[in-house]
């Protein structure tokens, strides 16, 4: 489709896009060397750590070992659901219609547009070479069917041949005997179709990084000038997809030799150079699909223009060619990163951590081996003059049994010797427990990323066991956050995609029912979100905290019932089904049976208590009316009679302290009287002695005499 007429700035309009290219390639090739090297090292190819001849040739595939652990986890908490993402109202009005949306996407969009292949593929990009890339599309293609009909009647040709896109291929009239003149259909045909339908096909795919492009220094795709892809594909898919045969037979066949991508990196063993075709229809050309953001109109604002770009001829060399060119409003590209940086697009991938640490296991894992090597073939030292020729060849091509035969005269230790060297590859493997560790710290990926056999946790305590399972999973669940902002934007595309291309209801079989979907009624805008379960936890911990769920319900459940504002019946269900999914089942559906709200109101409605029932209910909350209120009589009572008592014991307490007080005050008081009375008896008594030994005054005898 053109929608702009280009006319004399047609030159200059594909001058400044093939510009722009050329700036996007030269982006990429800057970083196909690393992506290169992760796809290499992931698949054991280590090509700057080459081994010495004749010595270990081992790789530690460590870059490997930690995606394997990473990618089940990931996919079994997006995938594993049986809806991958729920689409949200905008409005009120929006209910139904969002929940169709998730119905329809989920079990018919999604296994016809191969969206879990897709995710798997941008996924593991992003842990490998940094950044996915997700593409949702929708592909206008003729498709050519051949029909063979048997035994038909002459009535079943009628028609056929005004149909501008059916074409009979082969007819072959079959001898009929018998056969009255006027009866038309008893002359029997058989005969070929060959017809050309208009089929549209949504599509989510994975675009690989390296045939991605998008201008040096953007921080996101929306904000690029330019984003698209190369597409290296048959001249004949082309034309099916309704480009010009003539614009399709100019474009120069494409050479792989020169391949710019990292197809080769990817393909491993897959890849030929040897590819042969039959037929200039199946040759491979390149094309770039481009999203480019123009001011064609010269009013100061650029729009965004889809366009199909190739190179001319080599007779042409410099002229490129516009195929199809339209105005857009999205681009539909999504990346998926696994840990992402500040202001830039590309994210950071899991490999970058792991790369020179594989690096180095390798290299010691060779040492080591070698080392070991060493003691189970030692270097023989020999002396000839003492060997055979055939003892000598023995010596050097050791074989059980074979004789090493010597001299007459000599001795085989005289003759042969073993040198020694020291085992020292015992020391390796605490350096590589050590290398373990720092890919655990760098990249938080441990055995319980992946899940980890319970044999493993024997002799640990609950709480060792815990703290390890919580660390092995965090990184994971961060990882899963930040790849489902890429998925949730791609199937927010699909659902825009899937409402501009409904030309019509369509009834589909859904949980056991033919459902009729209609589209184009509904609003584009709707929001969704991805469904990742409970995180990047093992399915016993899911499990475990879903049957926790579930039994909290049940007590609620049985202890109010069923008419309860906590727990409602589709409630109850949603805890089912993920248990079911959880589990590694597909459905629910065979198990449980999703319960209707207006079915469920309607039964408890009918099953309402009878007017015995609500006579007994209302003496019951009467009798329980006044249960409470005794009990809360008794209640006050008591706290009344332990503050009376409380105050008793504290009066009591204050007038003990008092006589206590009193007795500590007579006793010093008596103290104090018993020790001058027995000073004073004291004085008496030598007084008394003075005056018998006839030594006292007569002041002191007159004073002793008046009794002062």
């Amino acid at each position: 489709m053109n929608d702009e007429p280009l006319g004399k700035d047609h030159e200059r309009l594909t001058s400044h896009v093939a510009g722009l290219i050329d700036a996007c390639e030269q982006y990429s090739e800057e970083q196909k060397a690393s992506r290169d090297r992760s796809l290499n090292y992931y698949n054991g190819e280590m090509d700057d750590l080459t081994p010495e001849e004749g010595r270990s040739a081992s790789v530690s595939k460590d870059v490997r070992s930690v995606i394997k652990k990473l990618m089940p986890s990931i996919m079994r908490t997006v995938l594993s659901n049986d809806k991958i993402v729920d689409y949200e109202p905008v409005g009120p009005e929006d209910e139904e219609s969002a929940e169709q949306a998730t119905d329809y996407v989920n079990h018919v969009v999604v296994p016809e547009c191969g969206a879990e292949q897709a995710i798997h593929d941008a996924v593991f990009d992003a842990l490998l070479v940094k950044t996915g890339v997700l593409k949702w599309t929708a592909y206008s293609r003729k498709q050519i069917k051949v029909y063979e009909f048997t035994n038909q009647p002459s009535s079943a040709l009628l028609g056929l041949e005004g149909e501008a896109d059916i074409d009979i291929i082969a007819l072959q009239e079959r001898p009929e005997k018998d056969t009255p003149d006027n009866d038309l259909d008893a002359q029997r045909y058989d005969f070929k179709l060959r017809r050309i339908e208009d089929q549209i096909d949504i599509q989510l795919e994975a675009i690989p990084r390296g045939a991605f492009l998008i201008y040096p220094g953007s921080t996101s795709i929306e904000e690029s000038p330019i984003v698209g892809e190369r597409q290296i594909v048959t001249r004949s898919e082309l034309v099916s997809r309704g480009y010009d045969k003539e614009d399709i037979a100019s474009l120069p066949e494409y050479d792989r030799i020169g391949d710019e991508d990292d197809s080769h990196s990817r393909q491993g063993d897959d890849w030929s150079d040897n590819r042969t075709q039959t037929s200039s229809a199946m040759d491979s050309v390149l094309i770039y699909e481009l999203y480019v953001r123009l001011d064609l109109d010269d009013d100061g604002i650029a729009e965004l223009y889809k366009m199909c770009f190739a190179e001319c001829s080599r007779d042409q060399e410099g002229k490129h060619l516009i195929l199809a060119m339209e105005a857009v409003s999205d681009v539909p590209y999504a990346e998926v990163v696994a840990e992402r940086e500040a202001h830039q697009f590309e994210g950071h991938s899991v490999a970058e951590d792991v790369v020179d640490i594989q690096r180095i296991k390798t290299a010691l894992l060779r040492e080591t081996l070698d080392n070991i090597y060493w003691q189970n073939k030692k270097q023989p030292a020999l002396d000839p003059s003492k060997l055979t020729e055939s003892g000598i060849e023995a010596v050097y091509n050791p074989a059980f049994g074979k004789p090493i035969t010597l001299k007459s005269g000599a001795n085989v230790h005289d003759a042969v010797q073993w040198m020694e060297v020291p085992f020292v590859a015992d020391k390796s493997f605490g350096m590589m427990d050590y290398l373990d560790n720092v890919v655990r710290d760098r990249t938080g990926i441990t055995d319980q990323s992946g899940g980890l056999d319970p044999e493993a946790f024997q002799g640990m305590t609950a709480t060792s066991v815990q703290l390890m399972s919580e660390s092995g999973i965090a990184q994971a669940e961060m990882i899963i956050r930040s790849l489902t902002r890429g998925i949730r934007k791609a199937f927010k595309g699909l659902l825009k995609l899937v409402i501009a291309h409904a030309d019509e209801p369509r009834t589909v079989r859904l949980r056991g029912e033919w459902v009729e979907y209609d589209p184009r009624h509904w609003n584009v805008d709707m929001d969704c979100k991805v469904n990742v379960g409970l995180g990047a936890g093992s399915k016993e911990r899911d499990l475990t905290v879903l049957q926790l769920i579930l039994g909290l319900q049940k007590e609620i459940l049985a202890s109010i019932g069923a008419d309860n504002p906590f727990v409602k019946p589709n409630q109850l269900y949603n805890v089912l089904e993920k248990i079911t999914e959880t589990a590694g089942f597909p459905s629910a559906e065979p198990y449980f049976t999703k319960p209707n709200e207006e079915e469920i109101a309607a039964k408890l409605q009918q099953e309402g208590p009878t007017e015995a029932e609500k006579k007994l209910q209302a003496q019951m909350q009467l009798e329980q009316m006044k249960a409470s209120a005794k009990s809360a009589i008794e209640q006050a009572q008591m706290e009344a009679d332990i503050r009376v008592q409380q105050a008793e014991l504290e009066k009591d307490t204050q007038l003990q302290m008092m006589k206590a007080q009193q007795a500590r005050e007579l006793a010093v008081m008596k103290g104090e009287l018993d020790l001058l009375k027995h000073r004073e008896k004291l004085q008496f008594e030598r007084e008394k002695a003075g005056l018998e030994a006839g030594e006292l005054s007569p002041f002191t005898a007159g004073h002793l005499y008046d009794g002062t």
